[in-house]
């Protein structure tokens, strides 16, 4: 079996642009979707690269939250998962970008199963949410939707091949260490995840950094952006960015891909 991949949609954040990237104009709004990938490779299994917000954010998220990137739509990735004829109990494992809410906010769907015991994560990304919301400063991370009965962590520090066609590699922006994706497909060419380090098309074009205080500096931004400029030409990547609506949109309504 050759590995497929289908993109989930779970819903969307609608809030002020100037959140997301720099820009002078207060007013523009965006469309924000929460998102994931679920991924059948032939060794590892069912893997979900993601899991949305929580359907509880009403309650569990911060009223800072709330107030800056309101949920408008909310799709569970047990839904989502449904339309696949799957169920959390179907999932061998999860890879976390990072864990703020709007891509942990999912795992308490699947305590119980397998794949709560196999949820990989960046070391530096989980040492830095574990510190966060021990100090106080909790900031998108919110304790109680990723640290979650009978979670159990595998970390990487450094690039890693998971299996055949699917790489992990870690980027020092947006948060200490965010996992992207290199997915090598059959008829799709190489897919380039980046997350939240570049959140969408327009961002990366014109070179946009994050919104407010996400990143220490601009500085990370830009770094990580040279390193994607150059993974995507080396590669002849399709760069799939973290909160772009109208290309997850379209990829997502090309259901399984190869």
């Amino acid at each position: 079996m050759d590995m497929k991949i289908s993109f989930l949609y779970l819903g969307r954040m609608e809030f002020p642009l100037f959140r997301l990237v720099e820009t002078p104009d207060e007013t523009k709004m965006v469309r924000s979707p929460a998102v994931a990938l679920l991924i059948q490779h032939p060794t590892l299994g069912n893997i979900l690269y993601d899991t949305g917000n929580s359907p509880d954010f009403a309650t569990e998220y911060t009223e800072a939250m709330l107030h800056d990137y309101p949920v408008a739509e909310m799709v569970t990735v047990t839904q989502a998962l449904a339309e696949k004829g799957l169920s959390p109990k179907d999932i061998d494992g999860i890879i976390l970008s990072h864990l703020h809410f709007d891509h942990a906010g999912g795992l308490k769907q699947f305590v119980g199963t397998r794949a709560i015991k196999n949820v990989l994560v960046s070391e530096a990304d989980l040492k830095n949410a574990y510190f966060s919301v021990m100090t106080g400063n909790g900031g998108a991370y919110i304790r109680s939707l990723f640290d979650v009965e009978g979670i159990r962590f595998q970390t990487i520090n450094e690039d890693t091949k998971l299996g055949e066609g699917i790489e992990a590699f870690i980027q020092q922006s947006h948060t200490p260490g965010v996992i992207g994706l290199i997915l090598e497909t059959k008829h799709n060419g190489t897919l380039i995840t980046t997350s939240d380090t570049v959140y969408t098309r327009e961002s990366y074009e014109r070179e946009l950094p994050p919104g407010g205080t996400i990143n220490k500096t601009p500085e990370e931004f830009y770094d990580n952006l040279k390193r994607i400029k150059r993974m995507e030409k080396e590669r002849g990547a399709t760069l799939i960015f973290g909160h772009d609506y109208e290309q997850f949109q379209a990829w997502a309504a090309k259901g399984w891909i190869d």
